[in-house]
């Protein structure tokens, strides 16, 4: 029976690679012999660390490719009634309709796939797309209801996601987007990627004192992932508060904010097929740009996996993609 390898947390902080069995694609399914998969940084880390709350990449041992979910690889075969897709073709993925994507190739539902043209560009870059498209399944609505148009805009935290959110904003003619974020050198990709302003913030911003120095906006997207961001955009009380990531421990909430402001809440873990297909579309035409957003490419390699989580958790990794099938 055909194999291939896959990286597996056994415990917290024990990883291994394991092999697995090559699955053949049933009706409405495609084999993909995966090119890249990006770390998520959130998932990578809490299944390192470990974690009693019950969520995908906590329990152990983990499915064999796990916490893995975003990806780019080759259709190599497909199932009975797919017509949309062909072998030969390079499709991004997401987590769903399918197995955990840290692996050498994988299964999925054709409907969960977009294809993506990469031109001259390495195709490993757009493994990130998924988090393009949890970006763009929370800013998207306020392309619908116009709420851009000569707006002033605030995004909080300059990650991946506010790096990705950054992005899909500035494809509407805002009036200005400024960027804030705990370190230069995020800041100095959001500046090459369009924003107007780049704000270092203090570690111990306090909410009123970053009201009074900067003034409210019209829209704050909150990225940072944290209890400050979090405090910072309530205390901001804009026109809407899009919270694009989430903070995992409970926090305390200011309900008066919630009288000075219409507050939008999205959930940005669960990207739909119409938002990656959005999204693919955007990069086959050259309007989103992953590579600033890369800060490493490895092999999959459990001590450099392991490495690459470290670098995570000291705040030195924007994007790192795994490589799998290089020739």
């Amino acid at each position: 029976m055909p194999s291939d390898v896959a990286i597996q947390f056994t415990a917290p902080g024990e990883v291994r690679m394991v092999e697995v069995e090559t699955m053949t694609p049933g009706p409405g399914e495609v084999l993909i012999r995966t090119l890249a998969t990006s770390l998520c940084n959130h998932s990578e880390l809490r299944s390192y660390r470990g974690g009693s709350r019950e969520a995908y990449g906590s329990r152990y041992p983990m499915l064999p490719g796990e916490p893995g979910h975003e990806g780019v690889g080759i259709v190599e075969s497909v199932g009975g009634d797919v017509s949309e897709f062909s072998p030969g073709e390079i499709v991004a993925l997401t987590g769903w309709g399918g197995e955990p994507a840290h692996r050498s190739r994988v299964l999925r539902e054709a409907s969960q796939i977009a294809g993506i043209i990469p031109g001259d560009r390495d195709p490993a870059e757009a493994s990130i797309l998924e988090m393009f498209a949890s970006a763009y399944h929370c800013i998207k609505r306020g392309w619908e209801g116009g709420r851009y148009e000569n707006a002033r805009i605030a995004i909080l935290g300059m990650g991946a996601i506010g790096l990705c959110s950054l992005q899909c904003i500035r494809l509407w003619p805002v009036r200005e987007v400024v960027a804030f974020d705990l370190s230069n050198m995020k800041l100095q990709i959001a500046e090459s990627l369009g924003a107007d302003r780049r704000l270092l913030l203090s570690p111990d911003e306090d909410p009123g004192d970053f009201v009074g120095r900067y003034g409210r906006f019209d829209i704050v997207v909150e990225c940072t992932g944290a209890r400050g961001g979090q405090a910072i955009a309530q205390a901001l009380s804009p026109g809407v508060l899009i919270n694009v990531s989430y903070v995992s421990d409970p926090i305390t909430v200011d309900q008066t904010a919630w009288f000075r402001s219409e507050t939008t809440l999205y959930n940005p873990g669960l990207p739909r097929a119409d938002d990656l297909r959005a999204v693919a579309s955007l990069y086959n035409r050259g309007l989103i740009d992953p590579s600033p957003l890369i800060s490493s490419r490895i092999p999959p390699d459990v001590a450099t996996y392991v490495d690459a989580i470290r670098a995570i958790e000291r705040g030195e990794i924007v994007k790192t993609l795994m490589l799998w099938n290089r020739e």
